[in-house]
């Protein structure tokens, strides 16, 4: 089976000291991206708090996060980047595990505004139950944004908060939007997997 070429061996290794204290450093590691094969991939399921994440929606991984699909997209391109492990809230993330979720989202943010033809992104975390988040795992959404898709931009943030509340919702009561089929989102998961992370 081929392998998808390594763009980030550079990084892969990559770590940096920041002096805090003259005896004291703090050591940043950026997580190695991962492309594995299918059959590597099938035996993999990634948790996103108590719900089972099947292989085929995730379509970016590094050590510490990973990507995927939405089955409940606001706008094309709307994904999520979560840590692997489960964490429920942002301030429980450790510091390397904060560092290469938000590397993770810029990175991918870059390449889906860019194939999408968008021209601005919108990076949002819901933390904890009163801020709207449903799901008791931190995750960051990331949607490219175009000019009018929104007629106030403000509004994004509250269709997200409406998003997280309908995962509780029956699809009897969810009328106007529907969870997209398995092949939808494995299609789209494979779109994304092509692009140079």
């Amino acid at each position: 089976m081929e392998r998808l070429p390594s763009l980030l061996s550079p990084l892969s290794s990559f770590r940096s000291s920041v002096a805090l204290r003259p005896a004291t450093a703090a050591r940043f590691h950026i997580a190695r991206a991962s492309f594995a094969s299918s059959t590597q991939m099938e035996a993999e399921h990634y948790k996103f708090g108590p719900y089972k994440i099947d292989q085929k929606e995730v379509f970016y991984s590094t050590d510490l996060s990973y990507a995927l699909v939405n089955l409940r997209p606001l706008l094309p391109a709307h994904v999520l980047v979560c840590p692997k492990r489960e964490v429920k809230r942002f301030v429980d993330l450790t510091t390397e595990e904060t560092s290469d979720l938000w590397i993770s989202a810029q990175k991918i943010g870059r390449q889906l505004e860019k194939y999408h033809k968008a021209s601005s992104l919108t990076f949002a975390i819901q933390d904890g139950p009163q801020a709207g988040q449903t799901v008791p795992h931190v995750h960051i959404h990331i949607v490219p944004r175009k000019g009018g898709d929104f007629e106030n931009n403000d509004e994004i943030y509250d269709a997200i908060d409406e998003k997280e509340k309908e995962l509780k919702k029956t699809l009897d009561l969810d009328k106007e939007r529907k969870d997209r089929s398995m092949e939808e989102m494995a299609k789209e998961a494979d779109e994304y997997r092509k692009l140079v992370f």
